[in-house]
């Protein structure tokens, strides 16, 4: 195994087990290296402390590269040790601690070339403490989602502040899977609006989605649901131009099929044209759900934007 000082970012990612987790698992423990004569006697320590980290015997490497801070601190390899401690807690499972020494490392180290790759793994402490069910759908209704929230405003920024990452692959596949839990949580928490009859809160979510989320199968779906809301409230002109917006923007699509129908079926008249400018999902909050929802319902009232 080569040294961590000659893999790239990217290769990083596989040896601290991101894609592969103990592929690297030794069978027996690692034999130290001694120093030759000459050699940087941290870098050679650091090393050391790296292959108990591939062997995953987490006790031992977290004192070698404890050791490596200690002895070696005005080195390079010190604060890569420090950096390999974070991991050390990401692998464990750890992920407030993980978390924690992640941020402490950025704060002192904000310009080395690692720090994109601490940012990265601040963005995957965040996925890794989403609801254990976070793929499921629908996402339980009464769950804080407020780690979902963390990960994705934490994956946005990384893909916006370092674009030639390697890890921005990664991050963007995760990204697009965290912002459609998201939305399909508001589509389920507007189905439970529905339920009770609360149409103001269900436009409310239902606008905010279509607003926030790219994804086609989100976006045909919520502005079908948001069109049979608006009919369902008596509101027609309202109506027709979701639908007339549902079938411009996804003709092909079967909720295009079913918009067209409920056109054909309310025939001519007045349309408003469909306007989410200045929709937004509410910010997340412990216990986002039924019990949560009434102040965003109150800024929506009439299924108007929040101003």
């Amino acid at each position: 195994m080569k040294p961590a000082r000659r893999t790239a970012p990217g290769a990083l990612l596989l040896l601290l087990g991101l894609g592969a987790h103990g592929a690297l698992g030794c069978a027996s423990g690692p034999t130290p290296r001694v120093a030759r004569p000459g050699e940087d006697v941290a870098q050679v320590a650091y090393d050391n402390a790296l292959l108990l980290y591939q062997a995953e015997e987490w006790p031992e490497a977290t004192e070698a590269f404890r050791a490596v801070k200690a002895e070696h601190s005005g080195s390079r390899w010190a604060w890569l040790a420090e950096l390999r401690l974070a991991d050390v807690e990401f692998r464990q499972e750890h992920y407030t601690e993980a978390l924690s020494q992640f941020r402490s490392w950025i704060r002192y180290h904000p310009t080395q070339r690692e720090a994109a790759y601490a940012h990265f793994m601040i963005a995957r402490c965040y996925v890794a403490q989403m609801p254990d069910d976070w793929l499921l759908v629908p996402p339980s209704f009464e769950r804080d989602m407020s780690s979902v929230h963390d990960a994705e405003s934490a994956l946005a920024r990384f893909v916006r502040d370092y674009p030639r990452a390697d890890e921005r692959p990664e991050a963007e596949r995760l990204l697009r899977q965290v912002r459609q839990l998201l939305a399909r949580h508001e589509l389920y928490v507007a189905e439970f609006y529905l339920s009770r009859n609360r149409l103001p809160a269900a436009v409310g979510r239902l606008r905010g989605a279509i607003q926030t989320f790219q994804d086609p199968d989100i976006r045909a779906r919520a502005l079908l649901q948001l069109g049979e809301v608006y009919l369902r409230g008596q509101q027609q002109a309202e109506a027709r131009g979701v639908f007339a917006a549902l079938v411009n923007d996804y003709a092909s699509r079967a909720e295009a099929a079913a918009a067209r129908a409920h056109l054909a079926r309310l025939g001519e008249g007045p349309t408003i044209s469909l306007d989410t400018s200045d929709d937004t999902i509410p910010p997340p909050s412990a216990g986002t759900g039924a019990g949560s929802g009434s102040a965003s319902e109150r800024a929506r009232s009439g299924g108007r934007g929040r101003k």
